[in-house]
């Protein structure tokens, strides 16, 4: 008899009988949370930060964000006032060309986020 086709086998059927799904979790690379639809910045000059991993982004100097493009991630945008634009998963905002200082990005859903 082959025990590890047994127990896999049973370990299928426990896992359908308690009504769990196999679903693929987020990849990850270096220990940061990679997903399928990366963040989109935009400014003033025209340029567009796409970032697509959590973790911190600082500019130096400041850039003058105007469009914010979340695809699959939750965090905010800091600007050298102080002050936070947040946001969560799916969204479009409109960071109105205030000086960007930091982008932090999290696969987690955010308390603002409910």
């Amino acid at each position: 008899m082959n025990i590890r086709a047994t127990l896999a086998g049973a370990l299928a059927t426990a896992g359908m009988a308690a009504g769990l799904l196999s679903i693929p979790a987020a990849a990850s690379a270096n220990s940061q949370t990679v997903l399928s639809s990366p963040l989109l910045l935009r400014f003033q000059d025209g340029t567009v930060l796409s970032r697509n991993a959590a973790g911190t982004t600082n500019f130096t100097p400041s850039r003058n964000a105007t469009t914010l493009t979340s695809g699959s991630w939750t965090g905010y945008v800091q600007y050298n006032d102080g002050s936070k634009t947040y946001f969560c998963a799916a969204q479009t905002r409109d960071v109105s060309g205030k000086p960007a200082t930091t982008l932090f990005l999290s696969a987690q859903k955010a308390s603002w986020c409910l």
